[in-house]
């Protein structure tokens, strides 16, 4: 089993940043990310602006997403923040 580590911030830039991408077209673009980690990954995306749990996110991924520099759309429901 490989060894898990941090998702980087061009990582989540990009995730962020293609809410349109399916998690398989995602996993193509950096395929050292499963579906499954996307998927846990958007989800938590969605937790953050609906108010709910957000402890899947890295402190990095926090820190991003309460930046008011960049507007998020989010992957799962398309509202944008």
């Amino acid at each position: 089993m490989a060894e898990k580590r941090e998702w980087t911030e061009h990582e989540f830039i990009l995730l962020i940043s293609k809410p349109d991408l399916p998690d398989d077209g995602f996993a193509e673009i950096i395929p050292e990310r499963n579906k499954g980690a996307i998927g846990v990954v958007r989800a938590g995306v969605h937790s953050f602006h609906t108010g709910g749990d957000i402890s899947m996110l890295s402190k990095m991924m926090k820190t991003m997403l309460e930046s008011k520099n960049t507007l998020v759309t989010c992957p799962i429901c398309k509202v944008s923040f």
